[in-house]
């Protein structure tokens, strides 16, 4: 059956997503009957124009009724929904160490690759596959703002993102900070625009030092170009970051010796949006920053931690201790073996 799916999908590339978004319809009229299009489409974060084609067409299937006051389902579509829910299981729920793993971090999907990025550079390759995925499966149609931030392991995953992202889609990528001072490969502006180039979406730059005063930020923002690109990440439908080694990014920061040093002695692992956790979760650091902030993340339907190897199993597992719930791990089975035996 596996085989005679991929050669379907071979033949029809948009089927199974067709099939998993009337199935997830199907599900949600279930749930809140009787429903309008409205909340539907807000639940699944698709158009109002996109949820009223699905709906009239399995209205025309005879599995939903559309009444004065709301949407439900007819006898048939129950026996539908319940019969294809192992069907769509098997699709594409995670697998048991994807759940468990999910589980235990708080969060609402991992996807797990084949091998450890330490050792195998291909790794990446199959991370980009996942996050394209992922994407296409959970952006509505329509326009899009995606918020990327900078760091070596987005910047391997972004060239290998596909430009069937913008079939009927409009992308704009923003970076979500300015210049990090590092190398200009792994900063924001250069992976939003790479991730942009390979989707044929378009790129927002924002070209900003890092550490500013409030005193300056305050003038730099009546720009009126800083000013749209900050209001774009704040009104982003996507965010996508990395998680990065404590001891790494410092030097990557340029912070000095004396904050060095208090990172080591308060057993600093990891380091996200400019915030320092310890093995256990707890913040131990936070550098400020002008662009996307931890906090904002609640407000962004979509959120992708990009982040793998063994080595870094502890800086994952004590960051997730403040992801939102809405996150997405895509990491490899070297981290996720380390996390789950949490060695």
């Amino acid at each position: 059956m596996d085989s005679d799916l991929t050669l379907l999908q071979s033949l029809v590339p948009d089927m199974l997503k067709i099939v998993r978004q009337r199935f997830l319809v199907l599900e949600q009229i279930s749930m809140l009957a009787p429903v309008g299009r409205r909340t539907v489409a807000q639940k699944l974060g698709l158009s109002e124009r996109n949820i009223r084609t699905e709906t009239d067409y399995l209205k025309q299937l005879g599995l939903i009724e559309v009444k004065s006051y709301g949407m439900i389902l007819t006898d048939k579509g129950e026996r539908t929904l319940k019969e294809a829910a192992p069907l769509i299981d098997r699709l594409y729920n995670a697998s048991q160490i994807e759940r468990k793993l999910a589980k235990k971090l708080g969060i609402e999907r991992v996807i797990v690759v084949p091998g450890d990025s330490d050792r195998q550079s291909r790794v990446f390759d199959l991370m980009s596959e996942e996050l394209n995925s992922a994407l296409d499966l959970l952006l509505p149609l329509g326009k899009n703002i995606i918020t990327v931030l900078g760091g070596k392991t987005t910047a391997q995953v972004a060239a290998h993102l596909s430009p069937k992202l913008s079939r009927y889609r409009d992308l704009l990528f923003v970076p979500g900070r300015g210049a990090l001072g590092e190398s200009v490969e792994f900063q924001s502006n250069t992976v939003a625009q790479v991730m942009a180039s390979r989707t044929g979406g378009k790129h927002q730059g924002l070209y900003l030092p890092e550490n500013v005063s409030a005193e300056a930020l305050n003038l730099l923002i009546q720009d009126s170009d800083i000013a749209n690109a900050i209001s774009n990440i704040y009104n982003s439908d996507v965010a996508i970051h990395g998680i990065g080694l404590a001891e790494e990014m410092a030097k990557r920061r340029n912070l000095d010796a004396i904050t060095k040093s208090r990172l080591r002695e308060k057993g600093a692992v990891a380091e996200c949006f400019g915030y320092f956790f310890d093995q256990q979760g707890r913040l131990v650091e936070r550098i400020p920053r002008i662009g996307l902030q931890l906090e904002d993340l609640d407000k962004i339907p979509h959120v992708f931690a990009i982040a793998s190897g063994a080595s870094k199993a502890k800086a994952i597992r004590a960051y997730m201790h403040h992801a939102p719930k809405q996150t997405w791990l895509i990491t490899d089975e070297g981290a996720s073996n380390m996390v789950l035996k949490g060695k």
